[in-house]
């Protein structure tokens, strides 16, 4: 099992994998724009992925940081700024779109994010230029966003089968964290708040004891544990899993191995 510092480093380490892959894409295949107003580049692929890998907030940084160097690096520093929030935003809303939408369709959440390109630079060169200088170049930026979202899904898939990409480190939320987790799957579900973490491991061994395996989650912070989506909240509290959860710091690891007893029992 990932331990929150193992899942920081992959972070870390992914996220300067991508990033390099970002200032790549964007400053080695890049086009001026007819007019010269910006460039047409791939960079956008790098940026959706670091959204899908890293997670939204993760990738919003990764991705916005990255983008706005490699405007930098090409002479384009006056779009550095707004290419910063607008790459950033298509992260975010890919990395939070994509961990909250069915397997079966998730990569489809690349798309209205990718659409954040052209809306957020048009408004952009509005300000800069004028609406009519600024409207030609929303079927461009249009272009290079879907064609960036068709080559991310393509390897999405492909990285979706290589320990490099981790759905579960882009969608791992920082207020729980799975400390104990048998070998051949939970009977039941041990929950507390991480001060109360010892408590709920050593009625996790009391339950072995009796043949019951025992996952045990510890919670940072209930009140946001309590709001996660359904699909990360399963990750932790699978739906219909018998559990306990241990909100009173005075209980016993027997009172606890009790209630898991009965929670079971009950089914």
């Amino acid at each position: 099992m990932q331990t929150k510092q193992s899942i920081s480093i992959r972070r870390l380490t992914t996220a300067g994998v991508l990033a390099a892959a970002i200032v790549l894409l964007t400053t080695l295949v890049s086009l001026p724009m007819p007019g010269g107003l910006g460039y047409i580049n791939l960079g956008d692929v790098g940026v959706l992925l670091a959204g899908m890998m890293l997670g939204g907030g993760w990738g919003a940084l990764c991705a916005g940081a990255a983008s706005a160097l490699a405007d930098v690096l090409l002479g384009y520093t006056i779009y550095a700024p707004a290419t910063f929030i607008i790459k950033g935003l298509v992260a975010l809303v890919a990395g939070l779109l994509f961990a909250r939408t069915q397997k079966k369709i998730r990569f489809t959440a690349l798309y209205p994010a990718a659409l954040i390109v052209p809306a957020g630079y048009f408004f952009y060169e509005v300000m800069l230029y004028g609406t009519a200088s600024a409207v030609p170049n929303i079927l461009f930026n249009t272009m290079q966003c879907l064609v960036g979202a068709v080559i991310a899904t393509a390897l999405g898939l492909m990285l979706e089968k290589t320990k490099l990409f981790s759905k579960e480190v882009a969608a791992t939320p920082a207020c729980a964290e799975i400390l104990r987790e048998p070998k051949h799957g939970a009977d039941v579900v041990l929950l507390s708040a991480r001060a109360n973490a010892e408590l709920i491991k050593k009625a996790g061994d009391m339950l072995s004891v009796q043949g019951i395996m025992a996952r045990v989650v510890a919670v940072d912070d209930f009140a946001a544990f309590d709001r996660l989506p359904l699909a990360q909240r399963e990750r932790f509290l699978p739906e219909g899993k018998p559990f306990v959860r241990v909100d009173d710091p005075e209980t016993t690891p027997k009172s606890i191995m009790q209630a898991a007893v009965e929670a079971r029992a009950k089914g």
